[in-house]
């Protein structure tokens, strides 16, 4: 019997053990894949780095005009605007000697930005009278804009008046009310040239409009004022009153 070279068995037991080799490192390879393979193993899980923002995020607001001023302010809010103190001069107990001319009106003047601003009764020191002559037109309903009285105006008529130190022929009169709140039933009126009584020059009944410009015969006078009877629609009991102007024409 002839004994096989057992160098021709030498190739095939080379191969043999590469598949075996092979058998144990290709499940090991398939286990773990490599972010961005195209093979269908596990999912790759990804990490995400977020930046921080650049500035810290608003903080919530606090209008003094609805809240009041509390004993101490919510830690980090801020305020809309902050009310600026005002000081009342009383009226002097004696009117100056009134001029028997009025001096001619500049184009376009309106008196009421040089007079001074009084009411009946005012809601809290933010819805001051001061907010009727003060230049600005916004019909909003908060205490940026406007005048409210404190008392009820149905039960008695509440008022708000505008007083400057000249004489002035005043023809022409406008009124802001506040949006959606309108002042329902209200009578402009303008003191007597002799200072002692006030004259109804226009009475509004059912009023809707927000603005109410209102035209009559001039008269000489020194101040103007909004009798209000009753308040707005959805708030009868409450006067309020944005801006008042007066002109000559």
């Amino acid at each position: 019997m002839r004994l096989l070279d057992r160098r021709h068995l030498l190739p095939a037991a080379l191969a043999l053990a590469g598949v075996s080799v092979l058998g144990v490192l290709v499940p090991t390879a398939m286990a773990a894949p490599q972010a961005g393979s195209g093979g269908s193993g596990a999912a790759v899980a990804t990490t995400v780095t977020t930046t921080p923002p650049s500035s810290p995020p608003t903080m919530p607001t606090w209008d003094p005009c609805y809240q009041g001023p509390p004993s101490s302010p919510p830690s980090g809010t801020t305020y809309l605007a902050t009310p600026t103190p005002t000081s009342t001069t009383q009226p002097s107990s004696t009117m100056p000697p009134l001029p028997t001319t009025p001096r001619p009106p500049l184009p376009g003047e309106n008196f009421a930005l040089s007079g001074v601003a009084r009411a009946s009764s005012t809601l809290t020191n933010y819805y001051t009278p001061a907010k009727v002559n003060d230049g600005n037109t916004g019909t909003a309903s908060n205490c940026q804009y406007a005048w409210v009285s404190a008392n009820r105006s149905i039960d008695n008529p509440e008022w708000v008046s505008v007083t400057w130190p000249d004489l002035r022929s005043v023809g022409h009169v406008v009124v802001y009310n506040s949006l959606l709140l309108e002042t329902r039933d209200f009578d402009i009126q303008v003191l007597n040239e002799s200072g002692k009584w006030w004259d109804t020059v226009a009475t509004y009944n059912n009023n809707t409009n927000t603005v109410v410009r209102s035209w009559f015969g001039a008269r000489n006078t020194r101040a103007v004022r909004v009798l209000v009877k009753v308040g707005s629609t959805s708030a009868p009991g409450i006067a309020r009153v944005n801006e008042i102007q007066a002109f000559a024409y």
